[in-house]
């Protein structure tokens, strides 16, 4: 395929490289697009026979992987959205085999790529053979490439047939059977490409053409594109049908999810053109009908979705991996469409549905945005302290899951200290309201869609303290939820752990405790419905079901008593259907609807705001007249203030393979109302208690101080100290399975020469490594109050000592552990492998080194900030750390009391967001010991003894880790931090999860029963 005409002879050389550059860029996004096709077929086209030997014919095979030498599985969004546009290009060649049934049928894919569409339907028993040929047009270096794969496989030639010609007679066919053929073209020469075909013998009297052009001719320039469309029409001697695959922009170039794929095609240097002539499914349809074709059906892949996928399809895929992308599948769905044009007449033309518009428009409105870094969240949840002030907890961050939280605000507020030393897991698709005045309740979510949540907090927001109450009677995440009364809450729907857990649930606070509500209306579990209480009744409208679709009514809801009272609303407008809508009360018989995903079409910005009047049933949109800043409606949280401000945190998608987009914190008000500037305070750790014992060390003329926190109930003992000489010595300590110090050993000439000018000259200044940088000096990997940065080492190693010119103005702390340089994902961190430069200058005393022998398994260098400490955490495998430059305070705690430390299940890092301030060193029923490490000083860690370090000067140290169990009591797989839990915890774990699930058809106080009478047994066995 080419993207401009070709220019006449002596047209600048400059011009013709930059279009052999856009046409190179092109045909790259076949590999790309081809592999992720690949990861499709694995997972959603099962077969049992690859082989021609045990499958002559290879019906049903796998064909992609003759073109896919090294298949990857994508993403669950990026697996979805391929497998539509499959189905939508396999639905259109079936339908066209099938019909006609005598007439000879010539199917032309344009923009080919390595697609193996042809040899898909030459292997099924159900093709007519005789009466079918494929051909195959791309670029000419493409598909010279195909026809060598081709030609390199047995089984392929054995599809197309025993009679094959690689030189054909005419230059532009490369492979030619009587079956399939494939042409190298120009399609901005079609005089040149309609000889091609005529070489193949495909233009003749009677016979139908069906051309193919997925997301091919958008590269073209749009005129050269529409005559190709204006050929095609006109070129058949039979009938001629045409179905194209590209994109639009049904909402404008302005859209979140437009934005994010343009920049991307822009970046990738292959902009795609149609889409600004023809930004609609109409524009589309006019575009056939005016050039040549008789009729012409169009709609986006989300209809198609709906029309055309069964439901048993759609259940079979669900059990397939698990997916929770719905919305950003249908933002994808609906930016993409299905045209198919006939030259004859089709039953079923016409497009997508018009949408009936509110009649009412609510004067004009602007939107404000705010820089809010720590706010790039979506899927979190809210809910508002003052009328001013919101905190919002958790959600996913471009990098993780958090269990942190923000303070959005547009008063004078500079600080937001947290001061529970346990707190929420990370999560998402979690719910918080208000339950009464200064408290509120958080309740399930999830961290991975495999594993879902049932436990519940409450938040004080006078004291800023969380607290674990009753869990839900079952996981649920996704779920909506409504304060009806001070101190009672209702819960309707979600994602739950099966079909038998109740729709409705009430919580009341003074008793803690939950309660089935009945309704003799089954609705099934809406997921993330649009939900809110009124005062008198609720309002609860559309939401998912477990395929996907959207439920497409709405429900006035009551509570009386345990009972659930539902009556259907009947409002004629189909822009109020809507799933993950966020719904706030307005007034007392009106709600707001922010958002979410419509069942047919994608939800334009001018109805993105609508006001619900319940009495008059009546709508009102409002309009945002600066439609360049407008967000992404999706994974937000909504709060209105009493001066009719809406406010919107966080929220953003991944726009499928394009980019994720993330909101900054929006607000959005009326224009004569006056904007107010808003802010978003980070939750702060509390700082480091000064105690009674200081340790203090030099750092640039500047003294810093190192506490060792005694309380009243808990005393911190010291670790012990001993020599060691001998491996004897050394089998004696790892017997003991107690730390132990070692002081002032030789560790080679790295404890002088490891300066900070050293290093950079060594390594090279411009070497790229992956750092922790955080804003807190207490790092945790459970609240995930860091993120990830590439920098250059010398950067890196300036901003931690604090020199000049690199220096570390901006008060981040910085924390490197180094990964393996030659395969991060794959390989352990080894010292001598990626620090060659560096690696002679260190050396493990020759006993530890000799007792270690052949067990040793990683040893990562550390460089750290001072005062950034590292979280509490435990590691499966015995090691040693040893202090290189620097000093650093270590504290460790006995295996036995990882149940006081609040480690979540399964997890080997603990929720305490700083051991060593006076809240984490004042838990009682532990046994902590701790030490000041100095250059030269070893430290050996037992496995499972649960320990935490805290520089106090910019500190370099490495761990040696060793595996010192039977190589069979390890987890099997790939483990580069090894910190996966033995082979029999995890086993133990999945067996636990069986036994559980095994009780859930059990009443909730007989399942809690027997579950405690097996937690006594477990005791008993120890």
């Amino acid at each position: 395929m080419t993207t401009d005409k070709k220019g006449p002879t002596g047209h600048r050389k400059g011009t013709q490289s930059a279009k052999l550059n856009r046409d190179k860029a092109i045909q790259e996004t076949n590999s790309s697009s081809i592999v992720s096709k690949r990861s499709v077929e694995r997972l959603y086209y099962p077969t049992t026979c690859h082989s021609s030997e045990n499958n002559p014919s290879l019906e049903d095979a796998h064909f992609f992987r003759y073109f896919v030498q090294k298949p990857q599985r994508r993403a669950p969004l990026i697996n979805r959205g391929y497998w539509i546009r499959m189905e939508a290009v396999h639905t259109v060649v079936k339908h066209f085999l099938q019909s006609n049934p005598e007439s000879r049928k010539v199917v032309v894919n344009l923009g080919c790529g390595y697609d193996p569409l042809p040899f898909q339907y030459l292997a099924k028993a159900s093709t007519n053979r005789s009466k079918t040929i494929f051909v195959d047009a791309d670029y000419l270096d493409l598909i010279n490439i195909k026809v060598n794969k081709i030609s390199a496989s047995v089984d392929l030639l054995r599809v197309i047939g025993e009679r094959y010609n690689l030189n054909p007679s005419h230059s532009a066919v490369k492979l030619a059977s009587a079956s399939y053929y494939c042409v190298g073209c120009d399609l901005s020469n079609l005089a040149d490409f309609e000889r091609a075909l005529n070489a193949c013998g495909v233009l003749c009297e009677g016979w139908d053409l069906l051309f193919i052009a997925e997301v091919s001719l958008t590269y073209m320039n749009t005129e050269a594109a529409d005559k190709v469309v204006q050929w095609a029409s006109g070129v058949s001697r039979g009938q001629a049908q045409f179905a194209l695959i590209e994109q639009i922009l049904p909402a404008g170039a302005d859209h979140p999810f437009a934005r994010t794929m343009l920049r991307h095609f822009n970046r990738l240097n292959t902009p795609i053109k149609s889409v600004y002539t023809y930004p609609t499914v109409e524009d589309q349809i006019n575009r056939f009908l005016s050039r040549g074709w008789n009729s012409a059906f169009c709609t986006d892949l989300q209809t198609f979705w709906y029309n055309h996928v069964s439901a048993e399809d759609k259940r079979r895929m669900e059990d397939v991996e698990h997916f929770d992308e719905w919305e950003e599948f249908f933002l994808f769905c609906q930016h993409y469409i299905l045209l198919v044009a006939s030259t004859g007449n089709m039953t079923n033309k016409g497009q997508n549905g018009v949408l009936v518009r509110s009649s009412t428009v609510d004067g004009a409105w602007n939107i404000d945005t705010f820089d809010s870094p720590s706010l790039r969240r979506r899927w979190g949840a809210a809910s508002s302290t003052s009328d001013r002030s919101i905190v919002y907890f958790g959600g996913l961050s471009p990098t993780t899951r958090l269990a942190t939280s923000v303070l959005v605000t547009s008063k004078d507020v500079t600080s937001f200290n947290i001061k529970s030393t346990t707190y929420p897991s990370p999560r998402m698709c979690h719910a918080i309201v208000e339950l009464e005045p200064e408290r509120f309740l958080m309740t399930g979510g999830r961290g991975s869609p495999a594993t879902p949540l049932s436990d519940c907090w409450t938040f004080n927001s006078g004291s800023n303290e969380w607290e674990q109450t009753t869990a839900m009677p079952g996981s649920r995440y996704r779920h909506a939820m409504a304060t009806i009364s001070p101190g009672r809450v209702v819960v309707f729907g979600g994602h739950v752990d099966n079909d038998s857990s109740a729709e409705w649930l009430l919580f009341d606070s003074e008793s803690c405790i939950w309660t089935t509500l009945e309704c003799e209306v089954k609705l099934g579990l809406h997921i993330s419905p649009g939900f809110c209480w009124l005062g008198k009744y609720g309002i609860l409208s559309g939401g998912f079901n477990r395929i996907g679709d959207i439920y497409e009514d709405i429900y006035k809801w009551s509570i009386c008593g345990n009972r659930i009272n539902l009556e259907l609303i009947q409002i004629g407008n189909d822009n109020l259907v809507r799933a993950a809508a966020q719904m706030v009360r307005w007034t007392e018989d009106s709600v707001l609807l922010v958002g979410g995903i419509k069942p047919r079409g994608l939800l334009q910005m001018n109805d993105s705001f609508k006001i619900i009047n319940l009495t008059e049933m009546s709508t009102i949109n409002i309009e945002i007249d600066n439609k360049e800043k407008f967000p992404m409606l999706i994974g937000c949280s909504l709060h209105v203030t009493k001066d009719r401000e809406i406010v919107l945190a966080g929220g953003g998608a991944v726009c499928f393979s394009f980019g994720a987009y993330w909101n900054e914190l929006a607000v959005v008000r009326q224009a004569a109302v006056p904007k107010i500037q808003w802010t978003v305070v980070d939750e702060a750790q509390n700082p480091l208690t000064i105690g009674s014992e200081v340790s203090t060390s030099k750092f640039d003329g500047k003294k810093i101080n190192a506490t060792i926190t005694k309380s009243d109930s808990v005393t911190i003992g010291e670790i012990g100290v001993r020599e060691s000489s001998s491996i004897e010595d050394w089998k004696e300590i790892h017997k003991t399975s107690v730390p132990v110090l070692i002081k002032s050993i030789n560790i080679g000439s790295c404890t002088n020469t490891w300066t900070p000018g050293y290093l950079k000259d060594k390594l090279g200044f411009d070497r790229p490594v992956t750092v922790h940088v955080s804003n807190s000096n207490a790092m945790n990997f459970q609240a995930k109050n860091f993120h990830y940065e590439l920098l250059p080492f010398g950067n890196f190693i300036d901003r931690v000592y604090g020199i000049k010119d690199h220096g570390n103005d901006s008060g981040e702390l910085l924390y490197l552990r180094s990964l393996s340089a030659a395969n991060p994902k794959a390989r352990a961190a080894n010292l001598v492998d990626d620090f060659p430069e560096i690696a002679s200058d260190f050396q493990l005393p020759p006993e530890l080194k000799s007792f270690i022998g052949d067990k040793a398994f990683c040893s990562p260098l550390r460089i750290s900030s001072p005062n950034v400490g590292m979280w509490l955490h435990y590691d499966v495998t015995a090691n040693v750390l040893v202090q290189v430059r620097g000093t650093k305070r270590v504290r460790l705690y006995r295996p036995s009391d990882v149940s006081e430390l609040s480690f979540p299940a399964g997890a080997s890092s603990s929720l305490i967001r700083d051991i060593f301030d006076e809240k984490g060193s004042s838990i009682t029923n532990v046994h902590p010991l701790e030490t000041v490490m100095s250059p030269g000083d070893i430290i050996f860690i037992p496995a499972m003894w649960l320990h935490a370090t805290l520089p106090l000067e910019p500190s370099i140290s490495i761990n040696v880790f060793w595996k010192d169990l039977e190589s069979s009591l390890y987890s099997q797989g790939r483990d580069v931090y090894g910190n996966r839990d033995l082979k029999a915890y995890e086993e133990g774990r999945v067996l636990i999860k069986r036994i559980s699930k095994s009780f859930e058809a059990m009443p909730a106080d007989i399942r809690k029963f027997y579950l405690a009478r097996l937690s006594d047994e477990l005791r008993v066995m120890d």
